[in-house]
């Protein structure tokens, strides 16, 4: 019981810390986007590229990048995180809450022009505001994605029915550059 125990706060944990990750960069996009970025760069600033909102943020003296873009059909966006350590965060947030119910755990599905339709575990947090998508799959395909002028994901309802989501991913040059080191092989 103490292990269960044990494993469950360091899950909560670590739900937790991606959590924050996401909000904090999904909420600087929003304020970025309302007050039209800024020119100028520097530690922890937000800059904008296209649709894509980035940062840095130091933590521990570690640096974390973050990178999110918003769905053209909602207030739901595509959040990518590289830590340090170069571990991936994918996540999809939404501004508010998804306006229909999620299972904890479930498939969604993902294609593009050049990607036939894929399947990723998901699980959701936050009271239906957060999925955070597993990452190992998403660590191969993201250089493929990144090539894509807009992917479409489609996250399903308790009930199966099925939510498409249309993220651009063009231009991303400067806003994933750093995120790509979470890709080098």
């Amino acid at each position: 019981m103490g292990s269960s125990t044990s494993s469950n706060l360091r899950s909560r944990g670590l739900n937790s810390s991606k959590g924050a990750v996401a909000l904090f960069l999904t909420v600087a996009a929003a304020l970025l986007i309302a007050r039209e970025g800024s020119a100028e760069q520097g530690p922890g600033d937000v800059n904008t590229q296209g649709g894509w909102a980035y940062t840095e943020r130091s933590k521990d003296g570690e640096v974390e990048h973050m990178a999110t873009t918003r769905a053209a059909e909602d207030a739901v966006w595509l959040t990518l995180g590289c830590s340090a350590d170069g571990r991936l965060t994918v996540s999809f947030v939404h501004s508010e809450q998804f306006p229909f119910p999620l299972k904890p755990v479930f498939l969604l599905k993902l294609h593009s022009g050049n990607v036939p339709t894929a399947l990723f575990e998901a699980k959701s947090v936050a009271s239906n505001q957060m999925i955070f998508v597993a990452p190992l799959l998403m660590r191969h395909l993201m250089p493929v994605l990144m090539q894509e002028d807009e992917i479409v994901v489609s996250i399903p309802e308790r009930d199966g029915t099925g939510h498409d989501y249309t993220f651009s991913m063009q231009p991303n040059d400067f806003a994933l550059r750093p995120i790509r080191s979470c890709f080098d092989f």
